[in-house]
């Protein structure tokens, strides 16, 4: 399968989730997978910061993948109030520790992993690419690949949707020719979580990719967090000994910490992987179709998804939802390839 990741990776960056790292070691190590583009948006880490820590996981890889920094703010949306959140501006010296010492990803223009701009996604320090000046470029990569290639390409979107809706204003055609997307957002029943970071950074992109017309699969907090990465598989995925694993390994450890330690859990959730798994091995998640709609109102609730009822007399659009997870197989997929 043929594949395009749009990503906001954290992996080294102090406070920053890293299944997008995970995911895309996953991508790179399957048999099954052919990725030949990664994006990155803002979200997690700013945008030209999380160019900088995927091209500094594939060139310790020795993977040759182009990288493109994409959107650095969202369509309408202030994105002040979740930067002051993804950035961990407030994180205490308790949980900083977790990261002390941690080396962050190798990059070829000496990028370490910060995010340097104070949050924004305008810059940074190195660590740039020659396209990393213009918001648009990503959406432009996607766009080419995708209409030069119809039927063929499957855009995996695993941060905020905002290069994949640029992508769709700006190449008419691309939600007629892609082959499918998959998009890691939404959340519908999580306690304590009424939006999640995704739909909620950017809430009108998620209405357009929602709205094009696309086949649009929908992975949503409510399933993602019935999975479990623990110290056992950190174990595990150090041992493996790859360049892949043992990047991995060491970029996961301080945030497997700090999720264990803040939220009260085992480990870490495999967000972003399960959506490139179950693109591997389609068993291991439950579907169903479904109609969804996304909060656009101002206020605390913009982002959030509504399930609507399966009825075409409301407002809403239908995607197929994942809506079950088997967290025992789906570590068998990841190991599987990763292990190979």
């Amino acid at each position: 399968m043929r594949i395009v990741i749009d990503c906001d990776p954290g992996n080294g960056v102090p406070g920053a989730n890293t299944d997008d790292g995970l995911a895309l070691g996953l991508a790179m190590a399957s048999p099954a997978i052919d990725l030949e583009l990664v994006t990155t948006v803002a979200g997690n880490v700013p945008a030209t910061v999380g160019a900088s820590v995927a091209r500094g996981l594939l060139a310790e890889w020795g993977a040759d993948v182009p990288v493109v920094a994409g959107a650095r703010t969202p369509l309408v949306r202030d994105p002040a109030p979740w930067r002051r959140i993804l950035d961990r501006s407030g994180m205490s010296a308790e949980h900083r520790r977790l990261w002390d010492g941690v080396p962050r990803p190798a990059s070829p223009a000496g990028h370490n992993g910060g995010t340097g701009d104070g949050g924004t996604g305008d810059g940074g320090p190195g660590g740039g690419g020659a396209s990393d000046g213009d918001p648009l470029a990503a959406a432009h990569a996607i766009g080419r690949l995708v209409t030069a290639n119809p039927g063929a390409i499957t855009v995996v979107a695993i941060g905020p949707t905002t290069n994949l809706a640029h992508a769709l204003r700006l190449y008419p055609n691309l939600a007629r020719d892609v082959a499918g997307i998959a998009v890691m957002g939404g959340a519908m029943a999580v306690p304590g979580r009424p939006v999640d970071t995704n739909f909620g950074y950017d809430p009108h992109a998620a209405h357009a990719v929602l709205a094009a017309g696309a086949p649009v699969t929908v992975v949503p907090l409510d399933t993602t967090v019935k999975t479990m990465f623990t110290d056992a598989e950190l174990k595990r995925l150090r041992e493996i000994g790859t360049p892949i694993t043992s990047s991995l390994a060491r970029t996961t450890a301080p945030w497997l910490r700090y999720s264990a330690e803040t939220r009260g859990i085992p480990g870490c959730w495999l967000h972003d992987v399960l959506v490139v798994a179950m693109l591997v091995d389609p068993a291991i998640v439950t579907r169903r179709p479904a109609r969804l709609a996304v909060n656009l109102d101002d206020g605390p609730d913009q982002g959030a998804t509504i399930r609507l009822p399966d009825d075409e007399s409301h407002a809403g659009h239908t995607v197929t939802l994942v809506d079950g997870v088997d967290n025992a197989r789906l570590l068998e997929v990841f190991f599987a390839a990763l292990e190979a």
